[in-house]
C-alpha cells in the first residue's frame, strides 16, 4: 500500500482485502472531508473561482432616510447568498468599493451605500 502526498492510499499488487478495504474506506472519508486547503487536498487555483456580474445603476437606489441608499440585486441562477462573495466595483475606474451587503433571501441581496452612482456587482462562487 502506497500513501500518496495528500494522504490517499494507493493499493498495490499483493495487498489483501482486509488492507485494501480499510484503505478504500479511509480514501472515501478523506474525499468527503477535504477542504482544498493545500494539506488535506490540492489547493484550488484562483482560476477555479467563477464570477458573474451585473450593473446596478444609480437609479436603482432608494433613500433609507439615514444618509444611506439601498438597492436590491438578484443573485445569479443556481446560486445562494450564503455561498457567494459579493464584490462591488466602480465601473469607470475598476476600483473595488467596499459596500455593505445584506441577505434579503437566498436569491436576493441588498447593497447599501452613502453615495449614489452606478456600480458593477460581482458574484464570486
Amino acid at each position: 500500500m502506497l500513501t500518496l502526498s495528500k494522504g490517499f492510499k494507493l493499493p498495490e499488487d499483493g495487498d489483501f482485502g482486509d488492507v485494501w478495504f480499510d484503505a478504500l474506506e479511509d480514501d472515501i472519508q478523506q474525499l468527503n472531508d477535504h477542504t482544498h486547503d493545500g494539506s488535506n487536498s490540492a489547493k484550488l487555483a484562483s482560476t477555479a473561482v467563477e464570477t458573474t456580474h451585473q450593473t446596478v445603476t444609480s437609479g436603482s437606489f432608494a433613500s433609507q432616510g439615514d444618509g444611506y441608499y439601498r438597492a436590491t440585486v438578484s443573485l445569479p441562477a443556481g446560486t445562494d447568498y450564503d455561498t457567494l462573495q459579493i464584490v462591488c466595483r466602480d465601473p469607470s475606474t475598476g476600483d473595488t468599493i467596499y459596500l455593505r451587503t445584506a441577505k434579503l433571501s437566498d436569491t436576493q441581496a441588498y447593497i447599501y451605500t452613502n453615495f449614489v452612482q452606478n456600480f458593477e456587482v460581482y458574484f464570486l462562487s
